[in-house]
């Protein structure tokens, strides 16, 4: 009877850790397959149901985001959209990215309200060019310095990973770091993401991400 428990822990194991390295490190969310094996963090397992639900939640805006920056062929806008205006002029659009975050149907507006405001100086910038030179790009323009924000890094991310969680009032508080894997090592960024989760509406929704340095 040992032996065949033995045998099934291995199986169970080992099928957690086939499709990504990440999975053998606890509290890591992957982002390229979700499934059974996806949230391990011991953490989360002592959450009671509500907390387990605010967290999923509060992880909702950056497993999309994780997921579309990573995959360079996807077209899938995670930032404003700049297009061809007349006469030469750039026009700025911020529905197509904010349609992909009312899909996820996590994403109150007051966070997209907060997604114009943080975006305003790059956007103010590109207003004041022409199409034809934004369109010849080579530059980091003025106020644009802040690409991939939300992962704070150019190199691909390979999950996310809770830290804890505190009530403030009527205010959810989860904190995060994300990870970088590399010839199996496990680096954390330097950044502690911050996610407000509160209810809007009898649903739980992200009204604020920041971030603070480890």
């Amino acid at each position: 009877m040992k032996n065949i428990k033995l045998i099934l822990l291995i199986f169970i194991i080992s099928g957690c850790n086939n499709n990504q390295t990440s999975r053998k490190t606890e509290g890591a969310i992957d982002t390229k397959k979700e499934n059974e094996c996806a949230i391990v963090n011991y953490k989360i397992k002592k959450l009671n149901d509500k907390e387990k639900k605010i967290v999923e939640v509060a992880f909702s805006f950056h497993k999309w985001y994780i997921k579309n920056t990573n995959d360079l062929s996807s077209k899938v806008p995670t930032n404003f959209v700049v297009l061809e205006g007349e006469n030469d002029k750039c026009l700025i659009d911020y529905e197509p990215y904010f349609n992909q975050l009312r899909k996820l149907g996590t994403i109150s507006n007051s966070f997209m309200e907060k997604e114009r405001q943080r975006t305003k100086p790059c956007v103010e910038t590109i207003l004041k060019m022409k199409w034809s030179e934004y369109q010849q790009g080579g530059e980091i323009l003025e106020g644009c310095d802040d690409y991939i924000f939300w992962t704070r890094s150019q190199e691909e991310t390979s999950g996310i990973e809770f830290i804890d969680l505190k009530r403030n009032n009527d205010i959810w508080l989860v904190r995060f770091q994300l990870f970088t894997i590399f010839d199996n090592e496990k680096k954390y960024s330097p950044y502690i993401g911050v996610v407000s989760v509160e209810k809007e509406d009898k649903k739980y929704m992200i009204t604020n991400i920041q971030w603070s340095e480890e």
